[in-house]
């Protein structure tokens, strides 16, 4: 293959900046005609990291969701040496992709792509009417977002965070052997469960050097409020998986280009902003509900006037508005051609069901 050939890769330790003169750089200029990211009139046999190269490198980025700083350092090196061949089999496997679920979703929708770290609302015309930054799942064992699809059937304000046994015995009990007053700090409640009692007790109450959760099975709660990990708002779409959408106190963290920082569930930069648009019947022209922001009520549930579907999808390229290639890094390390990647689905029938208690 005559493109394969005329690549160039590079040192992983390779940091070429503007207005370096290097050898690495007229294999840089290569790489970049080839990907079409730098003018063909462009005199490729320059060895000098001149301002036309350097808005080649940032549009690179861009297209790689990479800081756009026009260096090329450890993460754009690492872009560029993937292989021609190699993004050939990553746009086949997301071609698949893309057919596969299109065919199954119905519009609108919300599409939520996980490698992208983005929440889109997919209109009647298969068209994004609205955009939103999200942090998803750890790459951690466990702690990964799952592929599934589902219907969103109502959202909860002012929720408390009924804490995952997962996170209590992976991340709290460490921290209350050398701090129990963790939980008081972090207005967190601890119980004691008996049977279908639970019996609020102190964590000092409880020795966490020899504490067995089989023997003495317990449940933490995070009271509703600014330091809950859920945010002002959470919504819900029935799933085996316990995932949902919320709200987030720690809002600098979406200004971070890789954002896999939750335990699985779902942050959204501008949970109200969504809010709106799902209670509203005319996303084109949705009527913003300020009473979701000054509702003090806690834990309290509101239905959507109807279930509005969601994906939530890896995709790894794609091409976007503007007719750009798209790409994005494996962060699940999921894109092999020899994976299955079944669509996990939850759909619940078109009646709301809406619980009397509300457990995440």
């Amino acid at each position: 293959m005559a493109l394969l050939n005329e690549w160039a890769t590079f040192p992983k330790d390779l940091c070429l900046r503007p207005n370096d003169t290097l050898d690495f750089i007229l294999n840089l200029r290569k790489n970049l005609l080839l990907t079409g990211d730098l003018e063909k009139k462009v005199n490729s046999a320059n060895n000098f990291f001149d301002p036309a190269l350097t808005m080649a490198v940032k549009k690179f980025q861009r297209r790689h969701n990479l800081a756009s700083d026009g260096i090329a350092g450890q993460q754009t090196i690492e872009a560029l040496n993937i292989t021609p061949a190699q993004r050939v089999q990553q746009i086949q496997l997301n071609i698949k992709r893309w057919q596969a679920d299109s065919a199954l979703m119905v519009q609108p929708h919300v599409l939520v792509n996980i490698p992208d770290y983005t929440l889109q609302l997919i209109g009647k015309a298969h068209h994004t009417i609205w955009q939103t930054r999200v942090i998803v799942g750890q790459t951690l064992k466990g702690f990964s977002t799952t592929i599934m699809a589902g219907n969103i059937t109502y959202l909860v304000i002012n929720p408390g965070w009924h804490i995952p046994q997962s996170i209590i015995l992976r991340e709290i009990i460490p921290i209350l052997k050398a701090d129990p007053a963790y939980l008081t700090r972090n207005h967190m409640t601890l119980y004691r469960l008996n049977g279908s009692r639970s019996i609020k007790t102190s964590a000092e109450a409880i020795n966490w050097f020899t504490f067995n959760p089989i023997n003495e099975p317990i449940r933490i709660v995070q009271e509703p409020g600014p330091w809950n990990a859920l945010g002002n708002l959470k919504f819900i779409f029935p799933n085996e998986n316990n995932i949902y959408l919320h709200d987030t106190p720690f809002k600098a963290l979406f200004e971070q280009p890789v954002r896999t920082y939750s335990h699985g569930c779902i942050r959204v930069e501008h949970p109200h902003t969504l809010a709106t648009y799902l209670l509203s019947t005319n996303w084109q022209n949705p009527v913003e509900l300020t009473s979701i922001r000054q509702e003090k009520e806690l834990n309290k549930i509101m239905p959507l006037p109807k279930p509005v579907p969601v994906k939530i999808g890896y995709y790894t390229c794609w091409v976007d508005a503007a007719g750009d290639l798209q790409f994005r890094k494996d962060i699940y390390k999921l894109d092999n051609l020899n994976q299955n990647f079944p669509l996990k689905t939850s759909l619940p029938g078109p009646e709301v069901k809406v619980p009397t208690e509300t457990k995440v």
